[in-house]
């Protein structure tokens, strides 16, 4: 027997404001990008098995910095400071741009 799912309501009145507002589409889609870099940091200190006050002393910050980060609402990301996070970590970043229809480039951060 097949089940359908039943949608919330944030997720329609998501829809309903995106379908009207360019300017809606584009500060949720930058508030995704804020909780996908706050998690890409907590995961990668979470992975090495470094505590916040670990990660900040081998980073050369306080933890308070580190907590910043791992904070989806925070909007200050450095990418000098995700290398850093990454290496002390043992992770390899690489940086993706693309501009449709034809631009397409990774680069390794070491």
């Amino acid at each position: 027997m097949r089940q359908t799912v039943k949608r919330d309501k944030h997720s329609e009145i998501v829809e309903q404001r995106a379908r009207k507002s360019a300017t809606y589409r584009k500060a949720f889609g930058r508030t995704l990008h804020q909780i996908d870099l706050a998690l890409l940091v907590r995961e990668m200190r979470e992975d090495a098995g470094f505590t916040q006050t670990e990660l900040a002393k081998k980073v050369g910050t306080t933890q308070s910095v580190i907590a910043r980060l791992e904070d989806a609402e925070y909007m200050g990301h450095s990418l000098t400071m995700l290398e850093r996070i990454a290496a002390v970590c043992g992770i390899a970043l690489k940086l993706h741009a693309e501009k449709k229809p034809n631009f397409d480039r990774e680069v390794a951060l070491v």
